[in-house]
């Protein structure tokens, strides 16, 4: 049996619910074995759609559970949830291609964080949890890293704590920017 036939979810651009809980249980089961069979050429409409269905249904947990179906705060776990894959993705690719070695497209990397992230969203609106899958995540990333784009050990856990650096970073110049605009509109 091939590596591609294991997990043949991964060879089609349509998802469908079976598919979805396909893709959640192989990156549970056997990280190794799901990065290793996504296809370098894939495209990004199914990482993207399993991200959108997994934030959907994290902020909507999120909105429920905690903010008593506040429909702003539930908007903005979405976004949330949304964007820091993609930025994470972006600091990714952007530190994969100034270092040496093998330089994996945005397509593969995208795909990397969209699935290991939207498999922990589902569980990661659990408080208690939060800090524990930050970390389960970069291990999944870095798998994914590894086995789907090519690169050695050593190179995807730079590149994952590099990410983690610079959104601190990005974040942190970011905040008095944001509190003066909050200010303004006051």
């Amino acid at each position: 049996m091939s590596a591609t036939s294991t997990f043949p979810e991964t060879e089609t651009k349509s998802l469908t619910v079976q598919g979805y809980l396909d893709i959640l249980i192989n990156i549970i089961r056997s990280p190794c074995n799901f990065f290793a069979t996504l296809q370098e050429n894939q495209g990004m409409r199914r990482p993207t759609i399993f991200l959108c269905i997994s934030a959907i249904f994290y902020a909507t947990v999120s909105m429920t559970y905690f903010f008593e179906n506040s429909l702003l705060m539930g908007f903005i776990y979405l976004i949330n949830a949304l964007t820091m894959p993609l930025l994470a993705a972006i600091f990714s690719f952007t530190l994969a291609g100034m270092s040496p070695g093998k330089k994996p497209n945005f397509q593969q990397v995208f795909t990397v964080y969209a699935y290991a992230s939207g498999a922990l969203m589902i569980i990661s609106w659990i408080p208690a949890l939060g800090m524990i899958l930050e970390g389960v995540r970069a291990i999944l990333v870095a798998i994914g890293l590894k086995k789907s784009c090519g690169m050695g050990w050593f190179k995807a856990w730079s590149i994952v704590a590099g990410t983690a650096i610079l959104l601190l970073v990005f974040f942190w110049t970011l905040t008095p920017v944001l509190m003066e605009i909050k200010h303004l509109l006051v």
